[in-house]
């Protein structure tokens, strides 16, 4: 007998193999996923080992980042010393040094001297003066543990530094007294139409006041050096805002001198302050690649004031009013002056600059071009008898002529070379290139220089007729002083300031007026000459008698009268930019420039 079948049907018996077949699948997979994972997880492994590979080479270019900006910084403070480039690579290489950085196999550091000017399309260049900037540049191998070869790392770094001169050409007084207080009374007043009376303390007050033309700036609603130079306003708001300016420096004594001077020139002419050649003056010319690194430079209120002063009262086709000074000075009858081109203020670095092929001064001063006319007053001569009464005799006595001397200045220069900034001031100097105005003086018995001068008339006497028989002349004199070769002023700290003026001679004969003084009274007596009236008495025999004795008697007395041109008139008028043979630099500051990183 068969049994009974079993329960377990087919489908029961066929599931067994599919169940075994699932795990097998299922252990498949979860090899799969490890290795999914496995491939993630070492994935981001090498992602973590390349960050500190990047990290590692950031880290690098940041130390050298660090060390070229401090190596550039203490170069450039170099670079216009007396050692120059030389100096300023030792100083980068030293400075590296000092801050852990070893030059070897794997690490370099370069330096590169140039010139920083923004108006140059790349800015930084190796061409041009004077150079300052510095340029350094660091590099290391820096090896990558995970991510493949090393690789080569750098930095640079440019760092700038102007040394900023101001200063002016014949627009400068060593010292004011009383006598040149009244005349520059006298000509301020004529400049501004007004009645100027200051003291001489106000006038060596004024001469001694600086104003910062970041100041000035802000006073004038500028917001940049660029701005302020190309402001223009008129004399009186310049004044008001040299009034600003110096309250914000906290100079109110010359403030309340200078705002007594703030008066409305009648028809004068706008002022601009930067200046644009003498086709278009201005009060400053400003030489410098970036203009507002003269932000911390000084100017003397005194010689901003004469040369406002001045622009009021030119025009540009050179027609200025003739302006007539009273001067109230012994031997003097007046003073007339007509402005061609005013002075201008000079604020920059030295060197020059190339435009078109060709090369000038970056930073130029230049003197007045102007005509001035002196007249002053006869010299009286005692009366004088020559020869033997009762034969032929002469009786001279003094005409009542004036003398008048006419000035006519050509513009004279100044350019400053580049200043050697050293680690004291007595060490650090400023170089300035002078050329003094050409000068046409004339003396004469007018202001056009045509007419002889009538000293004096004589009288003969011959057997007791007495007949005027002659004149005594001084013929015009034209005394030509050229400007002579260009003479180098050194100006240096070790008084403790930069602020004090030197002059250059170009004529070799002394002070101002002692060119004319020496050109007249040298030749006094081939100058005077007998003019004959009549031939009623012959005097020829006294000719030489009567000529030697005017001279011995008009030398004294002219002496005082010309001394006048060197003590009182000629410096005076030194602060008009106008000088007789001489050129006068006044420094007004100097300023080693602070280094800064501009790249």
């Amino acid at each position: 007998m068969r049994g009974r079948p079993s329960s377990v049907t087919r489908s029961g018996r066929c599931a067994h193999p599919r169940a075994v077949r699932r795990a097998g699948t299922r252990m498949h997979g979860q090899r799969g996923a490890i290795a999914v994972l496995a491939v993630i997880w070492l994935s981001v492994a090498i992602a973590a080992l390349g960050v500190l590979d990047v990290g590692n080479v950031y880290f690098a270019r940041r130390s050298l980042q660090r060390t070229a900006d401090l190596a550039a910084l203490a170069a450039v403070q170099m670079i216009s010393s007396s050692g120059g480039c030389t100096a300023a690579t030792t100083a980068a290489q030293q400075n590296a040094a000092a801050n852990g950085f070893s030059v070897g196999g794997t690490t370099t550091i370069a330096t590169t001297c140039g010139r920083w000017d923004t108006s140059t399309n790349t800015y930084f260049g190796t061409t041009g003066n004077p150079l300052n900037a510095v340029q350094v540049q660091t590099s290391q191998v820096i090896p990558y543990f995970f991510l493949g070869p090393s690789r080569t790392v750098a930095a640079t770094a440019t760092a700038l530094a102007s040394n900023i001169d101001a200063f002016s050409l014949s627009t400068g007084i060593a010292t004011i007294n009383t006598q040149q207080s009244a005349l520059l009374n006298a000509i301020l007043g004529g400049l501004l139409n007004t009645s100027v009376a200051l003291t001489v303390g106000n006038f060596q007050s004024l001469a001694g006041a600086t104003i910062k033309l970041s100041d000035l700036m802000v006073a004038l609603g500028a917001s940049s050096m660029q701005g302020l130079l190309s402001t223009t306003v008129s004399y009186q708001q310049l004044m008001l805002a040299m009034v600003q300016a110096l309250q914000a420096g906290g100079d109110t004594v010359d403030a309340a001198i200078l705002q007594t001077l703030a008066v409305t020139v009648p028809g004068g002419q706008n002022i601009t302050i930067g200046d644009n050649g003498q086709s278009a003056p201005g009060l400053l010319a400003l030489g410098l690649s970036n203009p507002n690194a003269a932000a911390t430079a000084t100017i003397d209120a005194l010689d901003a004031v004469m040369v406002a002063a001045q622009i009021a009262q030119s025009n540009p086709n050179g027609t200025g009013p003739v302006i007539n000074v009273t001067t109230g000075l012994l031997g003097v009858a007046g003073i007339s002056l007509q402005i061609i081109n005013p002075p201008v203020l000079a604020v920059g670095e030295g060197g020059t600059t190339t435009v078109n092929g060709v090369t000038t001064g970056r930073t130029m001063a230049r003197t007045a071009v102007a005509n001035v006319t002196i007249n002053l007053l006869p010299a009286l001569l005692p009366t004088l008898t020559v020869g033997v009464p009762p034969l032929v005799s002469a009786s001279i006595a003094t005409l009542n002529t004036p003398l008048v001397v006419t000035l006519g200045v050509a513009s004279g220069t100044a350019t400053l070379n580049p200043v050697d900034c050293e680690s004291t001031k007595a060490a650090t100097t400023a170089t300035i290139q002078v050329a003094p105005s050409i000068l046409n003086a004339c003396i004469a018995g007018d202001a056009s220089c045509s007419k002889p001068v009538n000293v004096a008339t004589v009288t003969a006497t011959l057997l007791g007729l007495t007949v005027q028989v002659a004149n005594v002349v001084l013929n015009n004199v034209r005394v030509p002083v050229n400007p002579g070769t260009t003479t180098p002023l050194v100006f240096n700290g070790s008084s403790g300031s930069f602020d004090y003026s030197q002059s250059a001679n170009s004529n070799a004969l002394g002070s101002d007026g002692s060119v004319l003084t020496t050109q007249l009274l040298g030749s006094l007596g081939t100058l005077l000459k007998v003019s004959l009236l009549n031939n009623l008495i012959d005097i020829s025999s006294l000719l030489t008698p009567i000529v030697d004795a005017v001279t011995s008697a008009l030398t004294p007395l002219l002496q005082p009268v010309f001394a006048l041109l060197d003590t009182v008139i000629v410096p005076t008028l030194s602060l008009l930019g106008i000088q007789v043979g001489t050129a006068t630099v006044h420094n007004m500051s100097l300023t080693c420039g602070v280094p800064q990183l501009v790249n």
